[in-house]
């Protein structure tokens, strides 16, 4: 069944633009008074989303993972709820894949596909159309959390950064301020973003300064007792999402690693190639985005066919891992955490079994 589901994932990869065209042109036949307002420009754009959608539903048949898909389809429908768009677009959608998919790719592959598909269908009716926030006033420094992106969305990023300041003078810890303040308020963004309150510029403001606020953290970082362990971390591919995998590289800085940050859209290649000359204990790889798994998979199989391959361990992390929890497994990799101390724990705990 991998093999048979490899091949299928690879088929919708091959076959994207005939199958995006063809699943648009569909919905458009069936639902002519609800996009006829977008005129063309909106099918331009229905054909853009539909090639997104099928990526997603590649990497998902080919991970084995159902769950990856129906979670993108739950993710979706909140988008459309708070944009205006009914229910029925998504289930028009699916609809369309499925039959759309049964009549272009080979019959012996839409048996890996079809149940995927299905997944999503059965979950898209009991999935939420409003999010609770990640912040909360009750949880640990979730009042300072509340403020801090309060003054973000303001524009007001030194007011932000004074928050901060004041809570680390008061005896706060690093990782208090990464765990509990910056990492809710990141999910937060994305929250408020989903639900149509904040626009894609207002994220990447407050992402790009809670990033600057983050180095000025460094004096505590680079401070303390050093270990003889050694990290690399990076995100895969094209994933431009790097807060994630930076929070990791602090937290294992702050408990005495030594630590090589790579950052966001590195090659593969690039990634392998610095394993090679730093040599270090493990590597961390984040993506954020189901459609990035298999760049993590390709990444790992490159690493473990490098020299210093065999004596690195390999963690993963991101939203995906957390949807599916076998997930780690399937790529390659020898652990996953939930977050920054999460993936710190999984490591130690590697090291000091080997």
């Amino acid at each position: 069944m991998p093999e048979l589901s490899s091949l299928a994932s690879g088929e919708l990869s091959d076959h994207v633009d005939v199958l995006a065209e063809s699943i648009v042109a569909r919905q458009y036949s069936r639902q002519k008074e609800l996009w006829k307002p977008y005129g063309e420009a909106g099918r331009v754009r229905a054909v853009r989303d539909a090639r997104y959608h099928l990526e997603f539903l590649a990497n998902a048949v080919g991970l084995e993972e159902p769950a990856l898909f129906a979670d993108y389809y739950a993710w979706s429908r909140v988008v459309f709820h708070h944009r205006g768009l009914p229910d029925s677009a998504l289930g028009m959608t699916l609809e369309c894949t499925r039959e759309i998919v049964t009549e272009i790719l080979p019959a012996a592959l839409t048996g890996a596909v079809l149940p995927v598909v299905a997944a999503a269908v059965d979950y898209l009716p009991l999935a939420p159309v409003d999010i609770d926030s990640f912040i909360s006033r009750d949880k640990p420094y979730g009042s300072l959390a509340s403020d801090y992106l309060a003054r973000l969305l303001e524009g007001n990023r030194s007011a932000a950064g004074y928050l901060i300041g004041n809570a680390m003078g008061a005896g706060a810890k690093v990782e208090d301020m990464h765990l509990h303040v910056f990492q809710p308020c990141q999910w937060e963004l994305g929250r408020l973003w989903q639900m149509n309150r904040i626009t894609v510029a207002d994220e990447h403001y407050c992402t790009a300064a809670t990033q600057l606020i983050m180095s000025q953290l460094y004096g505590y970082i680079f401070g303390g007792p050093r270990n003889e362990r050694k990290m690399v971390s990076t995100c895969v591919g094209d994933e431009m999402h790097e807060i994630g995998a930076r929070m990791v590289s602090d937290l294992f800085e702050l408990n005495g690693w030594d630590t090589h940050y790579l950052g966001a859209n590195v090659p593969a290649e690039s990634v392998a190639s610095t394993i090679e000359r730093y040599n270090p204990d493990v590597l961390a790889i984040s993506a954020t985005l189901v459609s990035h798994v298999n760049a993590v998979k390709d990444l790992i199989h490159k690493v473990r066919e490098s020299p210093a391959g065999p004596r690195t361990r390999i963690l993963v992390g991101g939203h995906p891992f957390r949807i599916a929890p076998g997930l780690w497994q399937k790529v390659g990799a020898d652990a996953t955490g939930v977050d920054a101390l999460q993936a710190l724990r999984a490591a130690d705990g590697l090291l000091d079994t080997t």
